[in-house]
């Protein structure tokens, strides 16, 4: 009895003492309280950044689900480089949304030292990830101007979110905006993708036209594409092959290339 005990004890003290061990449950989502709104903290270390040019560099990367190796990897290559000045993720933070998978990416992307903002993946509303990911990072759907540039970023999940996506907010980002140098638009699931019918791409794709967006940007397919148009459209390869993109911006104008590590 004695040593039953001390057993019993010792593994008390064993998972009240350690940090996440393991998953108590998939639906865990008590975010620390130093990873929370991680949005708005580099939403400010954007504000630190004068340029002395109209041209300016940012990188853009996606889709890391459990390949956190090579996520290091592109964090590095990208921390090598003096001319980006901050980081968009494309979604898919997580796999299968465990809290324990935000904590890991949160903690790789802390040694970027750039600032980087993030928009939401379909994998990243698994279980109880919707949540997780508004206490760590904030709203699925804002917009940041940078050098006179503007970025929206926008929640396009059908399926995984079970909710109708809010054109009404993307019509009043993208309206009006005849100020700003270039307008771009930043979401997980390209229109032509698996979770967009006719009728949904046929509405974002007239919305980018109509309010002259020059570059609709996504990740979601793994795979790199980029189309020139009227509207160009880029899809992100994944972490997974080591890969990313950068968008140089000029006044009116830009260019997209393909970084293989």
């Amino acid at each position: 009895m004695k040593y039953l005990r001390i057993a019993i004890l010792s593994f008390v003290l064993f998972f009240t003492t350690c940090d996440h061990p393991f998953e108590f449950s998939v639906y865990e989502a008590n975010v620390k309280t130093n990873q929370q709104n991680t949005t708005v903290k580099n939403l400010k270390l954007l504000e630190d950044i004068s340029l002395d040019s109209k041209e300016f560099k940012f990188a853009f990367i996606s889709d890391v689900h459990f390949f956190y190796d090579q996520l290091n990897e592109v964090v590095d290559d990208i921390n090598n480089r003096d001319d980006i000045k901050f980081v968009i993720f494309g979604g898919d933070i997580a796999d299968q949304a465990l809290l324990r998978e935000y904590e890991i990416f949160h903690d790789i992307m802390k040694d970027l030292q750039k600032p980087y903002l993030t928009v939401i993946g379909n994998h990243d509303y698994n279980n109880n990830g919707e949540i997780i990911y508004k206490k760590m990072f904030g709203d699925y759907n804002y917009s940041f101007e940078f050098n006179n540039n503007k970025f929206v970023l926008f929640d396009d999940v059908v399926w995984e979110s079970e909710k109708e996506l809010d054109f009404d907010w993307l019509t009043s980002e993208l309206k009006a905006n005849e100020t700003f140098n270039q307008v771009f638009v930043i979401t997980h699931i390209p229109p032509n993708g698996d979770q967009f019918d006719d009728e949904l791409e046929e509405k974002y794709r007239s919305l980018m036209l109509e309010y002259k967006v020059p570059l609709s940007i996504h990740g979601h397919t793994h795979t790199y594409f980029y189309e020139e148009g009227e509207v160009s459209y880029l899809t992100a390869p994944t972490v997974k092959d080591e890969a990313y993109n950068i968008v140089t911006v000029k006044e009116k104008d830009f260019s997209v290339e393909l970084i293989e590590l």
